[in-house]
């Protein structure tokens, strides 16, 4: 019994032998048969013809206006720092009179780069200059007109605001904003639909040619109670802008880039979503709320 039982083997057993046998047989023939027969199946082709893709359709357009490159690049930026200087800044007054001398503009200790490096330091994305205010004092050497820096004792009337300062924000990687004013209460065009429109766009084109990329351009309809009558070919204008400096944002009252928020303390409503329908907008005469 002691032989016989040596030589019996246990159900558990049987079952692994039985198993090993197996895998062994997958290894040995059918796994070489089965790797033979995939390589000797064509493999399905697909052509434009195919019904698959004839069926593919294109994803849904959006529902809503989406943002351009540049209003997203903008948005992206979260904050632009905007730098009021100026006769108005000698004369300590809002909105100048247009009768300043030149000579008050007479800064002893501007420093661009200073005011680029703490714009860099508290995380703004931009600086925007009033190059010029509607008192219509340039911060550049304008052709167009003796009012600027180039009347002025500053540099004996050699210096350039709006030079330094786009420099100082290349140099620093951030991006550079100029301000003109539609306003101008010194030119005596101003009025002269027709000549002022001429004048404003010549020393826009000024503006965005001398001082490399400008990411943005700020302009309103802001004109006091009794001033001059004046129409303005804001068209014409944003067409300038946009072949000058394609990648430019530009503000107005409505748009087309930007708009003003609704108050002078920048309070939006929570939560504000850019759009805003400026069909019936009126730069000049517009409340967002």
């Amino acid at each position: 019994m002691a032989k016989n039982d040596e030589k019996r083997v246990k159900a558990g057993d049987l079952q692994a032998i039985t198993l090993e046998a197996s895998a062994s047989m997958y290894q040995g023939f059918l796994l070489p048969l089965l790797l033979i027969t995939l390589a000797l199946t064509p493999c399905p082709s697909l052509s434009i013809s195919d019904p698959t893709i004839a069926r593919a359709r294109p994803p849904p357009l959006p529902v809503l206006p989406i943002p351009t490159a540049a209003q997203l690049e903008w948005q992206l930026g979260e904050m632009v720092m905007f730098l009021h200087f100026g006769t108005n800044t000698f004369t300590d007054s809002e909105w100048g009179t247009g009768h300043a001398p030149p000579s008050v503009f007479h800064p002893t200790r501007m420093d661009p780069s200073q005011w680029v490096r703490v714009a860099k330091e508290t995380g703004f994305s931009r600086v925007i200059l009033t190059s010029k205010h509607l008192d219509g004092f340039c911060l550049w050497p304008s052709e167009l007109t003796d009012y600027s820096v180039r009347s002025s004792p500053w540099r004996n009337g050699t210096g350039d605001v709006v030079a330094e300062l786009a420099a100082a924000a290349k140099e620093a990687g951030i991006g550079m904003g100029l301000y003109l004013s539609p306003w101008d209460r010194h030119e005596e065009c101003y009025g002269k639909t027709l000549e002022y429109n001429e004048f404003y766009m010549g020393q826009m084109r000024e503006l965005l040619t001398r001082y490399g990329e400008i990411k943005e351009v700020w302009l309103d309809g802001a004109k006091g109670d009794g001033e001059k009558d004046m129409d303005y070919f804001f068209d014409s204008w944003f067409s300038l802008i946009c072949q000058l400096q394609p990648g430019a944002v530009i503000f107005s009252d409505a748009g087309p880039g930007t708009r003003w928020i609704g108050d002078e303390a920048g309070s939006a409503g929570t939560t504000c979503w850019s759009l805003f329908n400026t069909s019936n907008a009126l730069i000049g005469g517009t409340d967002p709320q």
